[in-house]
């Protein structure tokens, strides 16, 4: 379980999370929705101990997230991706493999062809929906307990949205992975979430005061 305990964050005088306090079960796939500036990746980056909080607790598992161990339970995907120059998808899986001890190649692999990414291809010749898939990919086939994504809609078009999705929700009931993930396609966080939250100008609101802005 991934808790916030009143947890916020400034740069320099502008307070992008305001006391935020929220509980992501296990099991589940919450979408945090929120308009561009709203925080929302600031908060991902939290909890991947990217950032620090400048006040409040974020424990997963009940251990503090910038701990080692807490950190080997979750795959944090940005919404732009890094890599190595001249990487290719299976050099790509090697590095999370020497990562992730539970990572599973082959899976991998077979995620790659369908979605009919070369292995051997370079990945700078890719545009920013194959290079978003590929590391889907890598994510569902890391072994975590935990998945942070931030916009793993931006860039598909609909026929793989639809297949991400699928995958995701697989991921979540078969592997009891937790998927918490920050996007602007509501549609799609609609489809696939069993838990939802709203975050408007660094405060989380109830489904109803969202639905008045």
């Amino acid at each position: 379980m991934i808790e916030l305990d009143h947890v916020s964050k400034k740069f320099d005088q502008f307070l992008c999370l305001d006391q935020v306090s929220l509980v992501i079960p296990d099991g589940s796939i919450y979408g945090l929705m929120g308009e561009n500036g709203a925080g929302k990746s600031t908060l991902l980056r939290l909890i991947a101990g990217i950032y620090r909080p400048d006040g409040g607790e974020i424990r997963i598992d009940g251990e503090c997230a910038f701990k080692v161990a807490a950190k080997e339970n979750f795959f944090y995907m940005p919404d732009v991706q890094y890599y190595e120059r001249n990487a290719t998808p299976l050099t790509i899986g090697d590095y999370y493999k020497s990562f992730y001890p539970r990572f599973v190649m082959e899976e991998y692999r077979y995620l790659l062809e369908q979605f009919n990414l070369e292995e051997g291809a370079m990945v700078d010749s890719f545009s920013k929906g194959m290079k978003k898939q590929m590391f889907i990919g890598a994510a569902i086939c890391a072994g975590t307990k935990y998945l942070l994504c931030d916009e793993v809609f931006d860039g598909l078009d609909p026929r793989i949205r639809k297949k991400v999705n699928e995958i995701l929700t697989s991921a979540a009931k078969h592997r009891n992975m937790t998927i918490l993930m920050v996007s602007h396609y509501m549609e799609e966080m609609e489809q696939i979430c069993t838990e939802k939250g709203f975050l408007h100008r660094g405060r989380i609101l109830t489904q109803e005061e969202w639905s008045k802005i």
